[in-house]
């Protein structure tokens, strides 16, 4: 009896097939951060490159500035050439520092310089009897190439 009761019932009807669209709004939001990442990418690689190509600028004008000049001018070149890539770096408010807080910002914006060795940028620069050793000069100028470097202004 139980066969012939379960042979009478009706099976349930199968539900149509699942279409493929409309898409789910989980993929609508994945194409849309897709169409994002594909439209910012050529804008974020044009500015890595730019970004490089300014600090390889800065850092053959660094090597242009000529030895021969005065302490004091030899300073100037250097100070203001750190002043040149900040202002193209969109940072003009550092440019108006000068003496401690302008040692003090080059020291931020770059932690693994050592503040001994820009010192002469702080100290050395508006003295009219401004006088530096070679070895302060080298460790200078190896110290800019330093913040040059790795700085993230």
């Amino acid at each position: 009896m139980n066969e012939t009761l379960a042979q009478q019932l009706l099976h349930p009807a199968a539900p149509p097939p699942i279409s493929w669209w409309p898409l789910a709004p989980g993929w609508w939001l994945l194409i849309a951060f897709g169409l994002l990442l594909c439209m910012s990418a050529p804008l974020l690689v044009r500015a890595v490159r730019r970004r490089r190509e300014q600090r390889t600028q800065a850092q053959q004008a660094l090597a242009r500035i000529d030895p021969q000049l005065g302490d004091r001018e030899w300073l100037a070149a250097h100070n203001t050439l750190i002043k040149r890539v900040l202002k193209a770096r969109g940072r003009e408010e550092a440019t108006r520092l000068y003496g401690e807080p302008w040692l003090d910002f080059l020291c931020e914006s770059c932690p693994r310089v050592q503040r001994g060795a820009l010192q002469p940028l702080a100290g050395e620069l508006y003295r009219p009897s401004a006088h530096l050793t070679q070895s302060q000069r080298k460790a200078l100028v190896l110290e800019l190439q330093r913040w040059m470097r790795q700085q993230h202004v």
